[in-house]
């Protein structure tokens, strides 16, 4: 009996992960958008229009979860953000840099590991690399803290 207890409980867990990851991806394609028109220093009215009727063919461009009902997801997973980056403890301010770098940026786990884990675990300056699997494990952390946070405020 303890083993189906313990199987819900993980099938729970991926649950949450998939449903927090979700919010991360929406909330990067929804920032991403509120970018249009980059180098013109706002947003471009046609650049708009074409964004919103336009369909998207590179590859490179993730398909848009976008959904005017998830903004309150976005707002509360950008003040979690901002209250991570204010906190003063490195380690949650380097996990609102690993949310931001990875979903906002799309940023794969290498580039992670050179421009943000290893100064974290290594210092500022250093030639050391932290592995992969150390930055899916911060990526999950900061997934998991957001999560937690998007609860106990929503």
């Amino acid at each position: 009996m303890t083993d189906v207890f313990e199987q819900l409980e993980k099938a729970i867990a991926i649950i949450d992960l998939l449903e927090v990851q979700s919010w991360l991806t929406g909330w990067g394609d929804y920032n991403s958008r509120e970018t249009v028109g980059g180098h013109l220093g706002y947003q471009s009215p046609c650049a708009i229009i074409m964004r919103d009727n336009v369909e998207q063919q590179s590859a490179s461009i993730r398909p848009v979860l976008w959904n005017m009902d998830d903004q309150a997801y976005y707002t509360l997973i950008d003040r979690e953000l901002a209250g991570m980056r204010q906190s003063g403890d490195k380690e949650l301010m380097m996990w609102a840099s690993i949310i931001r770098r990875y979903y906002l940026y799309g940023m794969s786990y290498t580039r992670l590991s050179k421009s943000v884990v290893s100064k974290y675990e290594h210092g500022a300056g250093t030639t050391k690399q932290s592995h992969v699997r150390k930055v899916q494990e911060h990526l999950s952390n900061a997934e998991r803290h957001i999560y937690d946070a998007i609860l106990e405020l929503g």
